[in-house]
């Protein structure tokens, strides 16, 4: 049985001011951010860019983020938000 989403991160109830523009730290391309991505690369220059506005989300706060959204970037986003380090991939 798969798990239900919240309505909050469900991609089906996402309204069109839950997907923003912004801009690459390392070019200044615009990329698309839906409000459940926590990182993008940039496809010009490949720079890996946080989502602006992630703190602003459930994500930054639920204890079940990562189950949530199927991806384990919240818990990066969290240590990283928190002073600790990167995990290298």
């Amino acid at each position: 049985m798969t798990k239900k989403r919240c309505p909050g991160m469900d991609p089906a109830h996402f309204k069109p001011e839950d997907i923003r523009m912004q801009r690459c730290t390392g070019c200044g391309r615009e990329i698309e951010f839906w409000k459940d991505d926590i990182f993008l690369a940039c496809p010009d220059c490949g720079t890996r860019n946080t989502n602006e506005k992630i703190r602003n989300t459930c994500l930054a706060w639920c204890k079940e983020a990562a189950i949530c959204i199927r991806n384990k970037d919240i818990d990066e986003w969290l240590r990283l938000e928190s002073g600790g380090k990167k995990e290298d991939h």
